[in-house]
């Protein structure tokens, strides 16, 4: 395991990164290994990788956040969504396929435990820069309560990583799981009567979700000074 004191992000550099396996964990979202060439590699959980590839002839690029812990380098997992021709195209690439990325990139990162309990909520394959993070503190021993609020609005009946979720719950006592099926994310949360104050909190989904779900969180009394949020564009 590494140490706190060296877990620090490489600058941006150019690797290759393999595919290693891939797989559906939702019927939309498919779950991707990659080994990366460059073994001086390192990310914050948190941070993201821009696969640089051609379609048509034509150069086309998205910034994709890993979703696995930096203790994985280099070999990293990406959480991708079937929701553009982007996605789709990564989505299929065959295992054994190599393709050019660039990183590690974003803002919304730990570099160091928490001193405060942490709240999760993500929608979709927003999860994947939480699940990063989360993974890093399990791997860190880390002890505070960290709570997820997770839901799928593309299939609703089918959570990404969920029977994962389900066991870590099990398996790690600072751990809860809030499933929010066929309900926002938003109810979901109202019924946990969690005093948010206390709680640093990162929130993850897909376009103007981000912002009500982060309006909805303020006036539950969650302090703003604790609350980031990331929001991604589908294509």
């Amino acid at each position: 395991m590494q140490s706190l004191e060296c877990l620090r992000p490489s600058a941006p550099m150019d690797c290759l990164a393999t595919v290693l396996d891939s797989s559906y964990i939702t019927p939309t979202i498919k779950s991707i290994w990659v080994h990366l060439s460059n073994p001086e590699f390192r990310f914050l959980p948190g941070q993201s990788v821009w696969p640089k590839f051609e379609r048509d002839g034509r150069k086309f690029s998205k910034i994709y956040s890993i979703a696995s812990s930096p203790e994985r380098c280099p070999t990293v997992e990406l959480c991708v969504s079937r929701v553009g021709w982007s996605s789709a195209y990564i989505q299929d690439l065959e295992i054994g396929a190599i393709i050019p990325v660039r990183g590690p990139y974003g803002l919304m990162t730990l570099n160091q435990l928490p001193k405060r309990p942490r709240l999760y909520v993500a929608e979709g394959s927003g999860i994947a820069p939480l699940k990063s993070q989360i993974d890093w503190l399990r791997d860190c021993g880390y002890s505070q309560p960290i709570w997820l609020v997770l839901a799928n609005p593309e299939t609703v009946d089918c959570l990404p990583y969920h029977d994962y979720w389900r066991s870590l719950q099990q398996a790690w006592r600072p751990f809860h799981y809030v499933e929010a099926i066929h309900c926002s994310p938003e109810s979901a949360l109202v019924a946990q009567d969690l005093n948010l104050s206390q709680f640093e909190i990162d929130i993850c989904g897909v376009g103007d979700r981000v912002s009500e779900i982060y309006e909805f969180i303020l006036s539950m009394g969650a302090n703003p000074n604790q609350v980031r949020s990331e929001k991604f564009i589908a294509f």
